[in-house]
């Protein structure tokens, strides 16, 4: 019996002993390695941005703006229309109804219903014979068909060829006692004088539709200053734009255009000496198109700024567990070999120091920061056992832990956010509608040194402008003027 007592005493004791310097020892352990924060300041490398960009015109909106355009009368020109040289007469060909555009291929289709009508000047039967009859009236209705693509300055380019004629009301002229049908006189007329009708068309298009304002506005407002750092140190981020390609494109109802800028993300800590936005360089073909953007952008965070935060939230806040409550006294963040380190100095029961440390990083399925292995070392003059300590230092790391991802999300998503408030500035504009997706973080390289987080966003969007209204200008009259008489057909009545 006093043998097991005994031993009893002896293992009991020895537990003792083994838990508190056990404990102890685990804090001395701890401390010894708790993480040394790094000294050296990093130099952050920004990769080349694609920015693409569909511009769309809606063909109807194109028919809106050449029915405003051409207007009345269309054409005018005179001819003879027999073999004999003292008749002629002069042909009128005025826009009867509205020009319908539309579609084929890779094609746009103009398709003009013409009124034709056809007054006798000259005639070989005399004035008194002549005035007797009535201009003669007709319908015509002319299609004409065109490629679409740019110049060197962004202006829609045209090559308009008469693809078919077709008469609603065929053209019979009374010519004294004679009737005259000009249906094959006036066809081989338009085939003769094409060039000279859809030059006039063409050149008024190249002249009057361009993509260029829109470019412009979209290529001007990437390269302003955008803040990211309104505290010190103040800071702002600009992208360079190195070039710019485009792709003309006819779909179903539309004309689309497929730019692709490239820029470069820059960071500067002073605005007043910044150079002027380069100009929107010439035309240059794409390729191939592509509509989803891959933007490379870029922020950061210092540490006195994010200390600044985490104080202002957790200094002396307490935390109670088991009946024991622990004060957070003091908080310091910084940069170490073990990530992302975050000093805690407690007061109340449990008065001592603890190091959580952790790897910040950025889930893509959810979109928000975490910390893996938010892990942490402890000092402590306390001897309450360590499951009691764990409780309490678990329940403060998961605290400080929400509130720094807290503050590091915002800061991650903010950027995004500006780059795309400034591409899609002014988009209630009358003239174009700038449509930007909101950016999704497809990746989130974070980078720490002694002073600063630094946050190297890879993100997506899809953006689309549309190009509202075109300015009419003068109203367009193709007149070709009367035909040389060495280029007259003899003609024959149908």
């Amino acid at each position: 019996m006093m043998k097991y007592t005994l031993l009893s005493y002896f293992f009991i004791a020895c537990t003792a002993a083994l838990l508190f310097t056990g404990c102890k020892g685990c804090f001395g352990n701890r401390f010894e390695t708790l993480p040394e924060p790094v000294k050296v300041i990093t130099g952050v490398d920004i990769p080349v941005s694609t920015i693409n960009i569909p511009i769309h015109y809606e063909i109807k909106n194109f028919e809106d703006w050449i029915n405003k355009k051409i207007t009345g009368r269309f054409l005018e020109t005179s001819f003879n229309p027999s073999s004999n040289k003292k008749d002629e007469v002069l042909l009128v060909l005025n826009k009867a109804e509205p020009i319908k555009i539309s579609t084929s291929g890779d094609n746009l289709i103009c398709d003009l219903p013409l009124h034709v009508t056809a007054t006798i000047i000259k005639s070989r039967f005399g004035k008194g014979i002549t005035k007797k009859f009535e201009p003669m009236q007709a319908i015509v209705h002319i299609q004409l068909i065109t490629p679409v693509g740019l110049d060197a300055g962004w202006n829609i380019v045209t090559k308009f060829k008469i693809k078919s004629v077709r008469w609603l009301k065929e053209p019979v002229l009374q010519l004294g006692p004679l009737k005259q049908n000009l249906k094959r006189k006036v066809n081989s007329w338009l085939n003769e004088n094409e060039s000279q009708l859809t030059k006039t068309l063409d050149s008024e298009m190249n002249e009057s539709v361009s993509l260029a304002p829109a470019l412009s506005k979209i290529w001007y407002d990437l390269q302003r200053p955008l803040v990211i750092h309104k505290n010190e140190p103040k800071a702002w981020i600009k992208f360079a734009c190195n070039s710019i390609e485009g792709k003309i494109a006819v779909l179903p109802g539309t004309i689309a255009c497929y730019t692709s800028v490239q820029a470069h993300l820059s960071m500067m800590t002073d605005t007043s000496e910044i150079a002027a936005p380069a100009p929107l360089p010439l035309f240059k073909t794409l390729v191939k198109e592509k509509v989803t953007s891959d933007i490379h952008l870029y922020a950061f965070a210092s540490f006195k700024e994010i200390n600044e935060e985490v104080n202002s939230l957790l200094k002396g806040k307490e935390f109670t567990a088991k009946g024991y409550t622990v004060k957070i006294k003091k908080i310091k963040a910084y940069a170490s070999e073990a990530g992302l380190s975050v000093e805690v100095t407690t007061g109340g029961d449990i008065k001592g120091k603890m190091v959580a440390s952790g790897k910040p990083e950025f889930d893509v399925p959810t979109q928000t920061m975490h910390i893996r292995n938010f892990q942490y070392a402890m000092s402590s003059n306390s001897t309450m056992l360590n499951a009691t300590e764990e409780i309490l230092h678990r329940t403060i790391t998961d605290t400080i832990a929400s509130k720094l991802t807290l503050k590091l999300d915002t800061l991650i998503h903010m950027v995004p956010a500006l780059v795309e408030a400034a591409i899609a500035k002014g988009k209630a504009g009358k003239v174009i509608e700038i449509n930007f997706d909101h950016l999704y973080v497809q990746q989130c390289e974070i980078i720490m040194d002694a002073n600063q987080v630094h946050f190297i966003i890879h993100a997506g969007a899809e953006a689309d402008v549309e190009l509202k209204e075109l300015k009419t200008g003068k109203k367009l009259k193709i007149k070709t003027g009367s035909l040389k008489k060495g280029r007259h057909l003899t003609g024959k009545s149908e």
